[in-house]
């Protein structure tokens, strides 16, 4: 009956998502060769399209002398340089195809260097996320219904969900807590939410997790109902973080890595050897520095392709991220590439008043607004100074809108703005920006 629901719910909401997640349900047992087939015939189709239709492309590949049919294979890829947002942001409306006419869904992304990205999707390129997604918690034994809590997302200044958002919920078997702004007692109403519905699963921001988890440790709490598998995406999870967890879940922790700009993502599944990358919707390269492509075990660059944004293709483009191929498989038979996991540091959050706002969740706060990079300093319990270098439609309802959205989760904040000219006046590491920097009240 629940399976019934989730599906007659997604047919009415988007029933792109549907008829993604069945073709899945059929490349998943493709083998390696069937699957690098399957890359390199979108693979030929996307670059045609952007060539024809996609102003920077069309430009890009007449400035290297290059035609569409110089692109055949992954291999191809490395005769075109790497994408960066720096790029996409000095002239976004050339990356967008010419005529498109499909439907769009737009996204936004501040990444792990604070500098935040507006794009579009197509509606299949997004409906595929969504469907991957989904078979990626069949690794720890989802099944279309199953209930699912998460503690991920944000209401940026209103707690309260649309009654349509509500209905889908329920039809789909989710519940969402909020991870913007957790106090203590967030996280007791959450816990006893969570107890009295007895889901099968939790997924949400690693971090967001890690506070729930730590809280229950703290307080010697117990669900109910063990879950069957924990969910963490967005930030790097740790050793020590994944330990806690399955100590106070009693389960195991299948971490995911994905990005909407470029399309790519990666699931762990029960054996824990690494992430198995989707090939459906994007190409995942590692390369180095230069874009030439890297071997088994050596690590480098992840740089990714989408495969379905006809809207707004990303080739070649720098996730920011660091990873390594690993040149054996994994033993659960899975033959979807299988990378090390990936690299990075652990994202920083800020605690005001006793309240926690995570990395992801001001990733999207800030991503709302006009602006170019940004770094965060938690000064006191309840100050923080904000950096920020001022896109060219940034204006005072920018800044007005940063202070109530958080003003409405921590009550009283004290926000100072400075307003900066050049990444060169933010303090740490330009090679690793910290947009979050916060050593003593968390």
């Amino acid at each position: 009956m629940n399976k019934l629901k989730f599906k007659l719910s997604y047919m009415i909401k988007r029933p792109e998502i549907i008829r993604a997640y069945k073709l899945l349900q059929k490349t998943k047992s493709l083998n390696v060769d069937e699957l690098n087939a399957y890359q390199n015939d979108k693979l030929r189709k996307i670059i045609l399209h952007a060539y024809n239709n996609v102003p920077y492309y069309s430009r890009l590949f007449n400035s290297l002398k290059i035609h569409p049919r110089d692109i055949q294979t992954q291999a191809d890829l490395e005769k075109l340089p790497i994408l960066t947002k720096e790029d996409i942001k000095k002239d976004p409306d050339s990356f967008i195809a010419k005529g498109y006419k499909g439907k769009i869904v737009k996204g936004s992304t501040g990444g792990s260097t604070g500098k935040p990205l507006r794009y579009i999707m197509s509606d299949e390129d997004y409906s595929m996320g969504a469907a991957l997604l989904l078979r990626g918690y069949e690794f720890a034994g989802y099944k279309l219904g199953d209930p699912l809590v998460m503690i991920a997302g944000a209401s940026l200044v209103s707690n309260k969900q649309s009654l349509k958002g509500k209905i889908q919920d329920w039809g789909v078997n989710y519940k969402r807590f909020s991870s913007y702004g957790m106090s203590e007692e967030d996280c007791s109403r959450y816990f006893e939410n969570i107890n009295n519905r007895k889901p099968l699963f939790l997924r949400g921001f690693v971090s967001s997790i890690a506070i729930f988890a730590r809280y229950m440790k703290t307080n010697n709490l117990k669900l109910d109902q063990d879950l069957k598998g924990v969910f963490t995406t967005s930030e790097i999870l740790l050793p020590s973080q994944r330990k806690l967890m399955e100590d106070v879940f009693n389960c195991q922790v299948y971490d995911n890595y994905g990005l909407n700009d470029g399309g790519v993502s990666a699931f762990e599944c029960s054996k824990h050897e690494g992430i198995h990358t989707d090939v459906e919707r994007s190409i995942l390269e590692i390369t180095n520095s230069s874009g030439v492509q890297m071997e088994p075990k050596s690590k480098g660059k992840v740089i990714a392709t989408s495969l379905l944004n006809y809207a707004m293709p990303f080739i070649r483009y720098d996730t920011g991220d660091y990873s390594e191929y690993k040149k054996e498989g994994c033993s659960c038979g899975c033959e979807r590439p299988l990378l090390s996991g990936i690299d990075g540091r652990a994202s920083d959050y800020l605690k005001l008043n006793g309240v926690y706002i995570t990395s992801p969740v001001l990733t999207v706060l800030m991503g709302k607004c006009d602006i170019e990079q940004y770094q965060i300093i938690q000064i006191d319990v309840n100050k923080i100074l904000i950096n920020i270098i001022p896109g060219s439609n940034y204006s005072k309802k920018d800044e007005d809108f940063i202070i109530k959205s958080l003003s409405n989760k921590v009550n009283k904040v004290l926000i100072e703005f400075r307003y900066l000219k050049n990444s060169f006046e933010f303090k740490g590491n330009l090679n690793k920006h910290k947009f979050i920097i916060n050593t003593k009240f968390t």
